[in-house]
């Protein structure tokens, strides 16, 4: 092999020597630095006061707010509530008059209930039926009509608690009826009254009494009503109920569609 030549090797290149830890990071007051040597098999150092950043994916975790099933508001309740000024009802009513030698007549009649400002609202209804005379003095086709409209307005307010309602109402109703081949005939127009309890002992049951008092002198001018309503819809309730007048008791069925 051949001689090196002079100088060769003198000084000795220079390597960056290699670091033994990396460079202490920047921290803030109160964090806990990093160790300055990362050994795997060391202890865990103490925990120091948390950063005042919130990590990334680790922020307060809040619980949703619960969701009703489709269709449903939140809180279970489906549709306006039972005890409603914003209504259409409509109805079967089978009336048994009182009067001497006339049978019972089927009815049909709907009744329109629309809310003003809180608490009032407006009433009208209307009804017309048809019943059998049953033979009056020997005649066989003693049929007669009846028919009665109404219109009225109250306020309602609520008693002890939100289920129980009472409801007054007034205004002016006016009855016909007409029987052919009898005298048994009139037409009456009156003024009304009528007080009332409405109670909802579940969400979806109402219970409704009222007692109507009128300046009628040919028609029942005072009658007990009773009724009971069962949701079966959001918005569509079957009612059954009975009136017990001085002149007439019926029985009755109904559906009623509320907004």
């Amino acid at each position: 092999m051949g001689v090196p030549p002079p100088g060769y090797g003198t000084p000795p290149p220079s390597v960056p020597a290699y670091p033994n830890s990396l460079p202490p990071p920047t921290v803030s007051a109160g964090v806990t630095a990093p160790p300055p040597y990362a050994d795997p098999y060391a202890s865990v150092p103490p925990p120091g006061q948390m950063s005042s950043y919130t990590p990334q994916g680790t922020g307060a975790y809040t619980a949703a707010p619960p969701t009703a099933a489709y269709g449903a508001p939140v809180g279970g309740k489906t549709g306006p509530s039972l005890v409603n000024f914003n209504n259409l009802e409509a109805y079967y009513r089978y009336v048994d008059p009182k009067l001497p030698g006339l049978k019972g007549a089927s009815t049909i009649g709907a009744t329109l209930t629309v809310a003003l400002f809180n608490p009032l609202y407006l009433k009208f209804g209307a009804n017309w039926g048809s019943g059998s005379g049953g033979g009056i003095a020997g005649e066989a086709n003693a049929d007669y009509d009846f028919a009665s409209i109404q219109a009225g307005a109250g306020f309602h307010t609520s008693l002890i608690t939100n289920r129980l309602t009472f409801v007054a109402e007034a205004g002016m109703v006016y009855a016909s009826l007409k029987a052919r081949d009898t005298s048994v005939s009139f037409s009456d127009g009156s003024i009304y009254v009528r007080p009332a309890l409405r109670f909802t002992p579940w969400d979806f049951v109402e219970l409704q009494a009222g007692v109507t008092v009128s300046s009628a002198d040919k028609y029942d001018s005072k009658m007990l009503d009773l009724s009971s309503y069962f949701r079966v819809l959001p918005m569509l309730d079957i009612g059954i109920g009975a009136d017990f007048g001085d002149t007439t008791r019926a029985f009755r069925t109904a559906l009623r569609l509320r907004w």
